[in-house]
């Protein structure tokens, strides 16, 4: 499906409500541990949500929620496959009518050139943080996705040195925002300390 030209998220933007969402995960059959990882990657991504929008940022917090709890919605369906689980979750919020959102899944595991710091970046960022239902830092992240699926192939390794280095500079971008009145560790600690999961319900 052709993608819509991205609106940015307001006040009036289209999203699904908590239990649209969770009837979504039914709907396609989202697997328990792929339901707990977007809880996790929520509580992250509304956790850095209150951050910026205390630094001053004009963000629709509904929409990183929305967002972060909707992000996998098509990864069951595509296990075991090659099809591309950003794109098939992207159509199916498209086709629901809700292109903004269906912008933010289509680009939470690759940023678009020219990427700013939104709503789509936070998702994005806060999904490298999170390593199946545990939140971890970058470098344990990327070590991870190396040793799984770089199959100690020099290309592939490459590629995903390269999306290190990205993510990198997203984060980068994101605490620097903050005046660096937070730090990329102080996440895990929050999480280790008040699991704060219970933020998306």
């Amino acid at each position: 499906m052709a993608e819509a030209e991205y609106q940015g998220f307001s006040a009036d933007t289209p999203l699904p409500d908590m239990a649209q969402a969770m009837q979504l995960w039914d709907t396609y059959a989202m697997l328990d541990n792929i339901r707990r990882h977007s809880e996790v990657v929520c509580a992250v991504a509304l956790l850095l949500t209150d951050w910026l929008m205390e630094a001053g940022y004009e963000l629709n917090r509904k929409a990183v929620e929305m967002g972060a709890l909707l992000h996998d919605l098509a990864k069951t369906q595509c296990l075991g496959s090659k099809r591309r689980h950003d794109d098939e979750g992207a159509d199916i919020l498209a086709e629901l009518g809700y292109d903004s959102l269906a912008f933010l899944v289509r680009h939470h595991v690759v940023l678009p050139p020219g990427a700013t710091l939104d709503e789509t970046m936070i998702v994005n960022y806060a999904d490298k943080r999170v390593n199946h239902d545990q939140v971890v830092n970058l470098n344990q992240r990327f070590a991870y996705i190396a040793s799984r699926y770089g199959l100690e192939d020099p290309e592939r390794l490459e590629r995903i040195e390269e999306g290190r280095q990205r993510a990198m500079e997203v984060e980068r971008i994101i605490f620097s925002s903050m005046f660096h009145m937070h730090t990329p560790d102080e996440v895990l600690r929050r999480w280790r300390e008040k699991n704060c999961i219970r933020e998306c319900q």
